[in-house]
């Protein structure tokens, strides 16, 4: 029964891989809706972008847009954070801040972050994730923000300080009464084996994103987002 319960498994993530690239591509311009679709943003880094899949997509996004029927946004650059850059990009806040970044009146706004945060100094990190927040919802004060927190990937990658970050984010969300999960927090990659991430042993593979898509929809759902 067990190893019926895992090939049951693999084959959900296999069919949630294939609708998602069933797909048209996530842009980050969003088009007119069709009328009665939840307009959503899912703004982060990497994970967002599906770094790591062959080829890149946002898989987890798309999984969603295909489960839900949402239309979503994808606006997600690698290496970036609440308190950090990275090497290419800026921190959230001053991206979300770019002229036409929150000019669609979105019903959802996810914010997927804090993975790239994990040097940072806690004080600092809920500083920024608050401010972040408190922006968004100037912006667009009827949306439903949601905040999906940091990834750890299974094996030897592990950093135990995205944990601390993890639980600032929680703590923002929880002050701010926003709709919060993660994949630390949900557990998303246990049991996972090394099909699950790409070459570079930290992103997922296309079968990985799958799985967090899977993920994503019932947090999204058990959240009553959905």
């Amino acid at each position: 029964m067990q190893a019926r319960r895992k090939t049951t498994q693999l084959l959900a993530a296999a069919v949630l891989i294939v609708s998602a690239f069933a797909l048209p591509a996530a842009t980050s311009h969003a088009n007119a809706p069709a009328s009665g679709r939840v307009r959503a943003l899912f703004f982060g880094d990497s994970l967002m972008h599906g770094t790591g899949s062959h080829p890149g997509r946002p898989i987890m996004a798309r999984v969603v847009a295909r489960q839900l029927g949402w239309n979503i946004t994808v606006d997600a650059v690698g290496g970036t954070g609440y308190t950090t850059g990275g090497a290419r990009g800026k921190p959230y806040l001053e991206r979300l801040s770019r002229k036409g970044v929150l000019s669609t009146p979105y019903d959802v706004v996810l914010i997927e972050g804090g993975t790239n945060d994990k040097a940072a100094d806690p004080g600092t990190m809920r500083e920024r994730t608050t401010e972040t927040v408190r922006y968004v919802r100037s912006r667009l004060p009827t949306a439903k923000i949601v905040l999906m927190g940091a990834y750890n990937p299974p094996g030897r990658r592990y950093d135990a300080r995205r944990v601390t970050i993890d639980a600032v984010i929680r703590a923002v969300a929880i002050e701010q009464s926003l709709p919060y999960f993660s994949p630390i927090s949900g557990h998303w990659t246990k049991g996972q084996s090394g099909r699950f991430l790409c070459s570079d042993g930290l992103h997922p593979s296309t079968y990985g994103y799958g799985v967090m898509g899977a993920h994503l929809v019932r947090a999204l759902r058990a959240a009553h987002v959905a």
